[in-house]
Parts: structure tokens; C-alpha cells; sequence
């Protein structure tokens, strides 16, 4: 089921802990780096509240 302007994932359920790092690819620290220069804030923050706002963004299909 498509859900028009969502983001979506699928993925196997998994349970893991929290560690506080996140790699991400070197296309998404580009605009990362892109979006911290063009705000003023750091990277952390502005990958932080894309990750918290974008959470209403995203539906997930489990395989």
C-alpha cells in the first residue's frame, strides 16, 4: 500500500541499543554540512531535528 508523500522503509523488526552515533553517507553529510552552514546550527542539531520532525514522514513495511 503507497502512501503519496511518505517516506518509506521496510525493514525486519530489530531491537538494539542506543549509542548516540549514527554513520551516514557522504551525498547525506554533503547536505548536512550544506543545511549547518546555510543555519548557523551544528551539524547534531540540525541532524537531530530532521531525524525527530521527519519521523511523521515515514511509514514503515515490515518484509
Amino acid at each position: 500500500m503507497k502512501e503519496e508523500g511518505r517516506i518509506i522503509l521496510k525493514a525486519p523488526k530489530r531491537y538494539g541499543s542506543l549509542s548516540g552515533v549514527v554513520r551516514i553517507s557522504p551525498e547525506a553529510e554533503i547536505i548536512l554540512q550544506k543545511l549547518s552552514d546555510k543555519t548557523g546550527l551544528s551539524m547534531r542539531v540540525v541532524a537531530s531535528q530532521m531525524i525527530i520532525q521527519g519521523e511523521a514522514l515515514v511509514s514503515i513495511e515490515e518484509e
